[in-house]
């Protein structure tokens, strides 16, 4: 495999790592969730960073490691948090308060005819 194409397998990986970071970081956000649950995230987290980081290598370069590689998907990251991470946090964000609000919509009445029947059959 070519140099370039070394460099941009990591430099996708280090994009990939960025998102799966901020979705993690949106789930945090949206849903309130206790300190254990929020510590077995983040080893799920590492473990799958771990498991991109060496599919990448050995995919690309059957083993072999260089400081260029993990600078690359360092680099890779950074450029991802400056540029596209506030929009793809605020869009996800949105996305989701969306479908909560349909999910909201839906069982609003569901919930309203439950408690009317515990209401009738109390009496």
């Amino acid at each position: 495999m070519t140099i370039m194409h070394t460099l941009s397998a990591f430099f996708v990986s280090g994009i990939v790592i960025g998102i799966l970071f901020d979705l993690f970081r949106i789930s945090r956000k949206t849903f309130k969730t206790p300190n254990i649950l929020i510590y077995i995230e983040d080893i799920i987290f590492w473990i799958l960073t771990g498991l991109i980081i060496l599919f990448t290598i050995f995919t690309s370069t059957n083993g072999e490691i260089r400081f260029y590689m993990i600078a690359t998907m360092i680099f890779s990251c950074i450029i991802y948090f400056i540029c596209i991470s506030k929009f793809f946090i605020r869009i996800n964000t949105k996305i989701i308060s969306f479908i909560e609000s349909i999910i909201k919509c839906i069982f609003k009445p569901i919930i309203k005819i439950v408690n009317f029947c515990k209401k009738f059959f109390k009496k």
